[in-house]
């Protein structure tokens, strides 16, 4: 054996812990924090504007935070009117969050300002790189999304 699963997992996680420090060191210009809103409640919007109607459960995992301050950061952006809650016709229980036209403007722009401070990061990698980094990962993920779900094989 080689040792290469170890090297992987540590440069992984030291990425991810990297990403997660410039995300919090990240000072966004005038034009996105005339908004008032945190990195995060960018995020919901930002995912509100392609999964419109999720619930706070799926928000909270995508987001991998707890259901109590997923709840706070929707209340806030509720409070914002940035997007509504409103009740599950298929769980009486629970509600669905949908963006609303204020929502859907900040969303846009913060799609925009990710993606240009995401390719910053990303610059020191050819095109081609990011490609095959993209493959290796998304194969990766699969595997042990697969073994996590008790599924066993490619």
């Amino acid at each position: 054996m080689n040792g290469y699963a170890e090297k992987i997992y540590v440069l992984v996680h030291r990425c991810h812990e990297q990403c997660l420090r410039l995300m919090r060191g990240y000072k966004p210009d005038a034009e996105f924090t005339g908004f008032g809103l945190s990195i995060q409640q960018g995020l919901i919007l930002k995912f509100l504007l392609t999964d419109n109607g999720m619930t706070q459960k799926e928000l909270t995992r995508r987001l991998q935070i707890t259901s109590s301050s997923c709840g706070a950061l929707l209340a806030k952006l509720e409070q914002g009117q940035y997007l509504e809650r409103r009740p599950d016709e298929r769980d009486r229980r629970g509600f669905r969050v949908f963006i609303t036209e204020k929502g859907r403007e900040f969303g846009q722009l913060y799609l925009q300002k990710s993606i240009v401070v995401l390719e910053e990061w990303a610059s020191d990698l050819t095109e081609a790189e990011k490609k095959q980094l993209y493959q290796l990962l998304v194969k990766l993920h699969d595997g042990l999304d697969r073994r996590s779900s008790g599924k066993v094989g490619p």
